[in-house]
Formats: C-alpha cells, structure tokens, sequence
C-alpha cells in the first residue's frame, strides 16, 4: 500500500508539473463548451430573440396583390425583410449579404414569386422559406378568388355556393427557385443548388494545412536542442536563410496538399456516390489563394516553434490552437449559423479568411480580384508572424 501511494503521489507531482497537459484536459474542453454553444445557441432557440435570416424583396407587380401578399410575408417574424432594386440585391445575395431574393411579378394575371438563394444558405433554410412564401402566395390568391365570387354573386343578385372554381389555378406552383452559385457548365440563366462537398472541401483544406504547425514546429525545436541552429549562424550567412531553407519544403507540402484535397474532391468523392467539386473558373485565384494561405500556416507553425520550449509544448499549443481557430473560424460550425457577435469574432480568426477566399472561387465563381482581401490578409499575418519568429528567436537563441 506504501508503494502505491508513493507512485500515486509521484504522477500527480508529475501531473502539477506539466502545464500544457493540464491545459489540454481541463482549457480546451471549456472553450470548446464555450465556443460551440455560443455558435449554436440560435439553431436550438425556440424564443423570438433569434437573429431574423436576411431576405430582400423586388416587387416588380406593384399591384394590390402584390401588396398584400408582402403584407402577410411580413407577419412571419424569423425573416428580416429589405426592399431593394434587382441590380444591387442580386450582387448581395451572391456574396451571401442576405440568405435570398424574392421578385414578386405577374405572369398573366397571377402574382408569380421567383427566390433566389444564396451560396451558403442551408437547403432547410430554403425549405421553410419557399413554404413560407408559397403559403402567403396561396392565401393571397384564396382571398383574391372569394372577393371576386363575392363580388358577382353580389351584381347578380345571387347568393349561391355552386360557383365554379378555377381548380387549376389554385393547384398552380405560384414559386420558383434559383441558386446564386453556378457550375461552370452551366449557363447564365441558370444555377444550381451547392453541395455539401463544395462547402465541406475547402473548410478541411484549409484545416490540414494549418496542421502542419505540428511536424514544422517539431523538426525546429529538435534542431534546436541539437545545437544545429547555433552551429548554422555560425557561419557567414544571413539568418534569414536558415528560416527560408525551412519554410519551402513545407510549402510545397502544402501545395500538394491542395492538390491532393481538390483531387479527392473532384475525382473520388463521385466514385462514392457523393456530388463532384466544382472549382470555379479562376485558376489564377486558386493559386493565390494556396500560396498566401500557406504562408500563413507556416508563420503560425514557426511562431510556434519558437515559443515552445520542446516538442510536446507545440504539439499541444499548436494542436489546441489549430482546433480552437478552427472553431471559431467556421471549419466546424457554418459561420451562417452563427449569431452576429460569433461572426465577428469569426473575423480573428485566420482560418476564416482562407475558407472564405475558397468560398468565393468555389461557390461564387470569384476570381483574384474577390479573393484579394482574404488572401492580402493571410499573405500579412504570414509575415508578421515570420518577422516575430524570427526576432524572438535571435533574442532567445543568439
């Protein structure tokens, strides 16, 4: 019993000791808690408080039944309903700045409702809310169909119930659906609806390549306590080249990590039944995109590198840190399923930044030009963290 004891006491004095470990096990399962209800919390809420989904509204009829179909629209509180033109309210749905567009026009003399759905917007989203404006369509031409049998039996002097009904014109689809996002086959009057596999592809991507802080950070601090570094400034040659002659073969690890992914993508996935990614039509934008994520991956990992003290330190800060910008970045949660103040935080978080850019070559067929702010943001906190790195290792390690 004496011994059992002593070995007891020895690994929770080994435990105490080591601060990542305890880190790992008690820190990261509390923000996890804290990250994923937070970031969920409106997909469970069953009170009104719930952030309202962004719907725009085109009314092109400009007639009473027009009106009043808007007006039951707006008695269904989760949408948050803004008149604009079709010109500017297209190009918002296509960057997902509102989950649809409605276009209410006559077609004859029925009131014709045509959606447009945002890349982003989850297919149950756009169930309820082609239900909800097929409903209101319906009611509105209930109620136009009563008026006017009431309208003339009231002429006529009748007051029978065996009018006719237009049976036709009620079983009528008075709803249309489009998608934003198109394949590259597709024609412009088109659209499909996007898949998982376009949104699920590029999230993990970027996932993958932000882990290779793990195997970079490892080879780093071993060279370090084998005194390679110290003997590699020793000699006549700038520091910078110790760090480049690093950071490139990962870089082309990364690249074929993209490749590898998008393959897997492009060429696997239908093999199992699954939908075919679609790669936009910019490859250019696809090329800046990997490159400036990369670099920042990499100034995440060197950073690390330089901060932990052995191997485990960056496995754990750099593995934690990986999962943590990964869920507050929209890799595990959408970030359309997020409340307002998760989505700005969601903003911090470098991982969002490269799912976005291939967000927007992928499900909005953007080229480098819309890909420029994410991948000029990565592209600077690549460098920063590079510059730090290598400051705080001249300082630390001289």
């Amino acid at each position: 019993m004496t011994a059992l004891l002593a070995t007891i006491r020895k690994e929770l004095r080994l435990l105490l000791r080591d601060i990542h470990g305890l880190l790992l096990l008690f820190a990261m399962p509390m923000a996890f808690i804290l990250i994923m209800s937070l970031a969920l919390q409106e997909q469970f809420a069953q009170h009104g408080g719930s952030r309202k989904i962004v719907a725009l509204l085109d009314d092109q009829a400009q007639d009473d039944a027009s009106r009043r179909a808007i007006d039951l629209l707006q008695t269904r509180e989760a949408f948050a309903w803004q008149v604009r033109d079709a010109a500017t309210a297209q190009q918002a749905v296509s960057q997902d700045e509102a989950a649809f567009l409605l276009v209410l026009r006559q077609q004859g003399d029925k009131l014709q409702a045509n959606i447009l759905v945002a890349p982003a917007t989850s297919p149950q989203t756009e169930a309820i809310f082609s239900a909800t404006v097929g409903e209101a369509l319906s009611r509105q031409r209930v109620e136009a169909l009563l008026r006017d049998m009431k309208m003339k039996r009231a002429l006529a002097g009748e007051f029978s119930l065996d009018d006719d009904v237009d049976e036709d014109s009620l079983a009528a689809n008075p709803v249309s659906v489009r998608y934003s996002y198109r394949q590259q086959a597709q024609d412009s009057e088109g659209g499909v609806q996007p898949t998982s596999v376009q949104q699920s592809v590029p999230a993990w991507l970027v996932f993958a390549m932000f882990f290779s802080v793990v195997p970079l950070s490892n080879t780093f601090i071993t060279e370090r306590q084998q005194g390679t570094l110290r003997r590699l400034r020793t000699l006549p040659v700038s520091p910078l080249l110790p760090l480049i002659g690093k950071l490139l073969p990962y870089f082309v690890i990364n690249q074929i990590q993209v490749m590898l992914m998008l393959a897997v993508g492009v060429y696997l996935m239908p093999l199992l039944g699954a939908d075919r990614l679609t790669l936009g039509d910019s490859l250019a934008g696809l090329v800046v995109m990997a490159a400036s994520l990369s670099l920042a991956a990499l100034g995440y990992g060197i950073l690390i590198a330089v901060v932990a003290r052995t191997t485990d330190q960056a496995t754990t800060l750099g593995g934690v840190g990986n999962i943590l910008l990964a869920a507050i970045g929209g890799i595990m949660v959408p970030r359309f399923v997020m409340p307002d103040s998760m989505q700005r935080l969601a903003d911090l978080s470098p991982m969002a930044w490269g799912l976005e850019g291939f967000l927007d070559l992928f499900l909005r067929n953007g080229t480098v030009r819309d890909v420029l702010p994410e991948a000029g943001s990565l592209l600077l906190f690549g460098c920063v963290t590079i510059a730090l790195a290598l400051a705080l290792s001249l300082r630390r390690y001289p």
